[in-house]
């Protein structure tokens, strides 16, 4: 079983296949950003795994949070970067099933995070709140 990749893909996956998109700087994979560039910096902050009733027939609950930050340019004023973080918000809407491998995820709400201003970037967290019920491992 493949359950924690699968989420991860979809998440991943739906996210890659947006219009629009600017840069990607990828978990766990190379990338130096360019000053004055817009990119996103998407990371899935998996929660715990419940059993959701009793036994060995039951399922298993993953709940997590996918947070795309998105990062312009500081000292250039917040409208481009709320412009993107509105663009992946709609991407992620309520009640929405992603699926890889079988694995099904629904978006349970989409939010804004606070801006910073950090090291020549401004940057929004979207925070994309899941869920994935799945058969139990046994």
């Amino acid at each position: 079983m493949t359950i924690f990749r699968d989420i991860s893909a979809a998440l991943d996956k739906h996210l890659n296949e947006m219009d629009g998109l600017p840069d990607v700087a990828w978990e766990n994979a190379n990338y130096e950003p360019v000053i004055g560039s817009t990119f996103v910096r998407p990371t899935n902050i998996q929660g715990d795994t419940i059993q959701t009733s009793l036994g060995t027939n039951g399922n298993d609950e993953t709940e997590g949070l996918y947070q795309v930050d998105v990062f312009t340019s500081s000292n250039t004023g917040k409208g481009a970067a709320i412009e993107l973080a509105d663009l992946i918000g709609d991407r992620f809407k309520r009640g929405q099933y992603l699926t890889y491998n079988g694995v099904n995820v629904r978006i349970k709400q989409t939010s804004r995070g606070v801006g910073i201003n950090s090291d020549g970037w401004y940057q929004i967290p979207v925070n994309i709140q899941y869920l994935s019920i799945t058969a139990a491992r046994n």
